[in-house]
């Protein structure tokens, strides 16, 4: 737009040098140029500003205003020029021209040439192109995927306060069966409120008329996120996690937490790939990683380093593509192992729980007087290499272990190990061994191998249980899996278990088969052998299913254990709001035979849902029982000053409503093919319920029925939510009128073919709006508001003129003849 807009406007110049080839200095002209070009650039007889492109090759860097002067030399600001510079050139490149150029604060073309730098300005375009040679160049890291990225423009801060509450609720008719009739309803609620970076959340549920306490409370905590440090700290009933044989206690008190996948889930923290290549010459680049293309990149010449390979688990086989625009073609290839569960080196992760014992009881948590701490530290000491210790203790018990996982060209290897203390019980010892290989093949297909062994002592035991129970003396299984074709995959996996005195040992074994007949049909099969208290027995399962068009499916599948067959079809139309699925089941088995449905459907502010489960004797007799449940779930959510009901939300949320210039029109949030997020309707507001914190999202928005003119704002809103965080996303704005009229100087005169800027005056911060005038000197401002504006322009006088729009303007503003205002830039 912006280059369409500047074609349009500098028309006069434009066609006065159609016929004047572009100045350029070439790497080896080190002589001054020639003081007059035989074909001139500026034939008006004035020197002539004009805010242009500046182009590295065919690459947009920025605007810059540059000066074609009567001497028909072209002169550039040297400050503005370096900036945009300085991503392109190597350091010691753009030091050497801040040294060399002139003490003034405009440059030419030629003071480039000893760097070897051409520039050339095309009048044609109406651009400024730079030829940078490949060694001038700094080094650039290039992104495979889109994990890491910096988040560039603006992107919306969340409100410093905002809540929600969400209740979920439901009930049951029973039709047939023990105790008929409507039983007594259950509503879930969870809420969190947020001051600045501290959130208070809590859930319960409701239970009125039941059985015991109507209300019991499940957990109430503060949360502190620290995004600086990647690290959560909370006070409460801590939601505790575990790694190795760590069990997973209820304690209230205070926490430490990072973890990569909660907190920072666009880094990558598994180990990287990193490696550096030189581009002679512009190029695509193809990325493919185990055969398959992540990303095509078109790069300018230069030195890069590739990062972030989506690196699949088991061995990667990474290979480069590179075609210049020569047509040459080169290949660069590497291999590496890597397992999910590896950190990169010099990453950790952890997490620290301590307080006191706070157990779920009927009502709600219980604290009690005994200590507890849970915890555990990972970090990765190579890219190959991860290792990790944990501690647990309460008055009881006390366990520590340790855990490393290490990456080999065969394989990832990993190793768990523990020790613990029971009070009454003695010393106890657990041991787990893993070993994963995924084989890669060379059509495409792959081969993946998993063994395991473990052992556990008759007395190990983690915190919070009442006694140890280790059936097994020791456990010992694995599994393969073949891809014979992109259609026909088999497996055989299994498992023994060594019973401890009277307990019986165990073992399984399965062979697994998968054939995709059609695109629309597979098939997958199951063989079993199992042994266990019961004795031993041997089955088999088939399923068949069938996508009927885009969004059903039908599935038929008969398991020779308890000869159980199923028929179940299930669909699932649109997305957002008026989107549903349903799903339904008839079953039949040697202990009876039953019907089910379920069906949930998306309105624009609740959640409805239903379900009816359905029992028979034998093969659909007589009727055992027949259960109907039916759901809703609904949210209130406030922030900004505005008040909006929502579907459940589930982390962060934003409220969307309309200006007041848009004089109630309905907003439409986030529409797609499929559907729409929500709309602000006859409430005159709308959730959008499904931000998730941490995670960058670009939220656009439509209008329905706007009034002609009206100005929505930027249309889309880039947000990255904090936790549980809420945003007030207004669309329109006042910024809706555009200025017609015709610039004078003080002589009377037109102020032809310049440039300049518009700014409010009672809000100097924003940025200003572009002005342009045609020979004639007539112009247009878009994106005006009520009140007085300083326009500021780029002609010999540094014109200033004062607009004042009336507070009841909108649309277009019709100036006539505007002259100076006598005031200095």
């Amino acid at each position: 737009m912006l280059r369409k807009r500047l074609l349009l406007i500098h028309v006069g110049v434009s066609l006065l040098a159609l016929a004047t080839p572009s100045l350029s200095v070439a790497a080896d002209q080190l002589e001054p140029p020639v003081a007059a070009p035989t074909r001139m650039v500026n034939p008006t007889g004035r020197d002539v500003v004009l805010t242009v492109p500046m182009n590295d090759g065919a690459t947009y860097l920025g605007d810059v205003p540059i000066t074609l002067g009567t001497d028909q030399a072209i002169r550039l600001p040297a400050d503005r020029v370096l900036q945009l510079l300085s991503e392109v050139l190597a350091p010691d490149v753009l030091q050497a021209l801040r040294a060399s150029f002139p003490s003034s604060s405009m440059v030419t073309p030629a003071d480039f040439a000893p760097s070897g730098i051409q520039v050339a300005y095309d009048p044609q375009r109406i651009e400024l192109v730079f030829t940078i040679p490949v060694e001038r160049r700094g080094s650039r890291s290039v992104a495979v995927t889109s994990l890491d990225q910096e988040r560039l423009g603006e992107v919306l801060t969340p409100l410093d306060a905002s809540a929600y509450l969400n209740v979920r609720g439901s009930f049951d008719l029973v039709e047939d069966g023990f105790d008929e009739g409507f039983e007594n309803p259950n509503m879930l609620l969870d809420g969190a409120v947020r001051l600045g970076g501290v959130v208070a959340e809590s859930d319960a549920i409701w239970s009125p008329g039941g059985f015991g306490p109507d209300f019991q409370r499940l957990g109430s905590r503060l949360v502190y996120d620290d995004t600086g440090n990647i690290m959560r700290w909370t006070a409460g009933d801590l939601e505790t996690t575990g790694r190795g044989f760590q069990s997973v206690p209820d304690i209230a008190g205070i926490s430490l937490y990072r973890s990569y996948g909660v907190l920072n889930p666009q880094q990558i923290i598994r180990p990287r790939g990193d490696r550096s290549f030189r581009l002679e010459r512009a190029s695509i680049v193809e990325v493919l990683v185990n055969g398959q293309q992540v990303r095509r990149l078109q790069l300018a010449p230069g030195n890069y380093d590739l990062r972030d390979f989506p690196f699949a688990q088991g061995a990667n086989d990474i290979r480069l593509n590179v075609l210049d625009d020569t047509g040459r073609t080169e290949i660069l290839r590497f291999n590496v192992f890597l397992d999910q569960t590896q950190l990169a080196k010099g990453l950790s992760e952890f997490g620290l729980y301590a307080g006191i014992r706070a157990p779920l009881r009927r009502s709600g948590p219980h604290y009690t007087d005994d200590p507890m701490f849970s915890g555990y530290y990972r970090r990765g000491l190579s890219d190959y290499v991860t290792v990790g210790v944990n501690l647990q203790a309460d008055k009881d018990v006390q366990m520590g272990g340790v855990e490393a996982v290490m990456g080999t060209s065969i394989g990832t290897f990993g190793l768990q190990a523990a020790v613990s203390h029971f009070d009454g019980a003695g010393n106890g010892v657990a041991l787990l061994g893993t070993f994963q290989r995924l084989i890669q093949r060379g059509d495409g297909q792959s081969d993946t191998l998993n063994l395991f062994a473990e052992h556990r002592s008759k007395n190990f035991a983690p915190i919070s249980f009442f006694l140890p129970d280790n059936p097994f003396e020791f456990e010992v299984g694995g599994g393969y899996s073949h891809a014979f074709t992109d259609r026909v995959y088999a497996g055989v996996d299994g498992r023994y278990g060594k019973g401890r005195g009277a307990k019986p040992d165990v073992a399984s074994a399965r062979l697994t088969a998968g054939w995709r007949i059609t695109d629309a049909a597979t098939l997958n099969l199951e063989g079993r052998y199992i042994k266990d208290s019961q004795g031993d027995e041997v089955s088999a399962f088939a399923s068949l299913t069938v996508r009927l068009g885009r969004y059903s499916s039908v599935r038929g599948e008969f398991d020779t254990r308890g000869d159980r067959a199923r028929v179940s079809y299930q669909t699932l139309r649109g997305s957002g709001v008026g989107s549903y699925n349903v799903t339904a089941d008839a079953e039949t088995s040697r202990f009876g035979s039953g019907l089910s449905v379920n069906a949930n459907y998306f309105a624009n502010r609740a959640e409805l849902g239903f379900s009816h489960y359905g029992s028979f004797n034998g093969r659909f007799g007589d009727s055992v029982s027949q259960r109907s449940n039916f759901r809703l779930g609904t949210s209130i959510a406030v922030g900004g000053g505005a008040v909006s009901i929502g579907r459940p939300i589930y982390d962060s949320f934003a409220i969307v409503r309309p200006h007041r210039s848009l004089k109630g029109a309905n907003v439409v949030v986030d529409p797609t093919t499929f559907g729409y997020v929500a709309e602000t309707g006859a409430l005159g507001t709308a959730t959008m319920p499904g931000l998730s914190s941490y995670a960058e999202r670009t939220v656009p928005v439509d209008i329905e029925n706007a009034p002609a003119g009206t100005d929505i704002g930027q249309g889309t809103f880039r947000l990255f939510p904090g936790y549980r965080s809420g945003y007030m996303l207004e669309v329109g704005s006042d910024y809706n009128v555009t200025a017609l009229g015709t610039m004078l100087n003080a002589d009377g005169e037109p102020v032809a073919l310049v440039s300049g800027s518009a700014r409010e005056i009672a809000h100097p911060e924003r940025a200003p709006v572009i002005v342009f005038t045609n020979r004639q000197g007539r112009f247009g401002a878009a994106g005006l508001a009520p009140g007085k504006w300083r326009v500021e322009m780029l002609d010999e006088a540094r014109s200033v003129y004062i607009i004042d729009v009336a507070p009841e303007t909108q649309g277009v503003l019709r100036l006539g003849e505007i002259r100076p205002s006598g005031e200095n830039q």
